[in-house]
Parts: C-alpha cells; sequence; structure tokens
C-alpha cells in the first residue's frame, strides 16, 4: 500500500505537463516547503476537476459560506517545482470538498492501485483563493496542446 501523506495547509499546488503535444502527461503537485507529491492524471480527469472547482467556488459563493479568500495568486501557484517529491503516483480516484470548519477546500487522491477502502495516498486543504488560481492554471496548461475538433472532440 502506498504512503499516506497529508498537508493541512498546503503552500504548493500546482498543475503541470511534460512532453510535446499530443505526448504529453499531465500531473498536479502539492505540499508544503520542503515536502511535496506529484500525481500523475489524464488531461479530461485535469479538465473535469477544473470545471469542479469551479462549480465548488460559485456554490460557496451564492451560499456565502467560504470564509476569507485568501491570495488568488502565489509564487508556489505559478510554477511547478524542481526536484524530487516524496511521491510520484498515478491517480485512481480524485475528490473534492469543503471544510467548513476551516474554511478550506481539500483534494483527496487515491493511487491508481489501491483497493476502495484504502485510506487516500494525498489529502491536502488549501484556501479558495489557492483552488481558484489553481483551477486557472489547469485551464492553462490544459489548452496548451492540440485544438479539439468541434464534430468529434478528438485533438
Amino acid at each position: 500500500m502506498p504512503a499516506q501523506y497529508d498537508f493541512p495547509a498546503a503552500t504548493h499546488l500546482a498543475a503541470g505537463v511534460q512532453g510535446q503535444p499530443g505526448k504529453r502527461a499531465f500531473y498536479l503537485e502539492a505540499g508544503e516547503e520542503g515536502r511535496w507529491v506529484r500525481a500523475w492524471v489524464e488531461k479530461e480527469v485535469l479538465q473535469a476537476l477544473a470545471e469542479a472547482i469551479d462549480q465548488l467556488l460559485a456554490q460557496l459563493a451564492r451560499s456565502r459560506v467560504a470564509g476569507p479568500q485568501g491570495a488568488e495568486t502565489s509564487p508556489a501557484l505559478a510554477e511547478p517545482r524542481p526536484g524530487e517529491p516524496a511521491a510520484d503516483f498515478r491517480v485512481g480516484r480524485l475528490a473534492l470538498g469543503y471544510d467548513e470548519a476551516r474554511g478550506h477546500l481539500v483534494l483527496v487522491f487515491h493511487a491508481e492501485d489501491t483497493p476502495e477502502q484504502a485510506p487516500a495516498t494525498l489529502r491536502c486543504s488549501v484556501t479558495p483563493g489557492q483552488m481558484r488560481a489553481l483551477s486557472e492554471q489547469i485551464k492553462t496548461v490544459c489548452a496548451a496542446g492540440r485544438p479539439r475538433c468541434p464534430l468529434c472532440g478528438g485533438p
């Protein structure tokens, strides 16, 4: 079973890509100063995550539940982190939620090879502002590839 990583106040949250258009691999990074994890995801999953983040933030804004927004952008969100991660795995399942007590949004990743009942491989909690910045970064990363065909949706 993979190691468990919990970042209750993540300072680093970024989306990135490696490779050339048509052969790209997408990932999310989360962590804190000195320790972080890279989770590989499919492009479609990344795009769906950005949409889910936007929907959750809009819902929280409508219900006026979200607390202080935090910084919209920060250097930690601008560039994927260099160096070696504490863990590097492929995502099988992920979840997005809201921690009402702290006013933070929570991302939970399960590694591809973990059973359904296994605990999360990675859990990180960030401010709504950090999550909004991640959503924008995901959209930028995904849009940088080949354009979609308007008829079939393929590249």
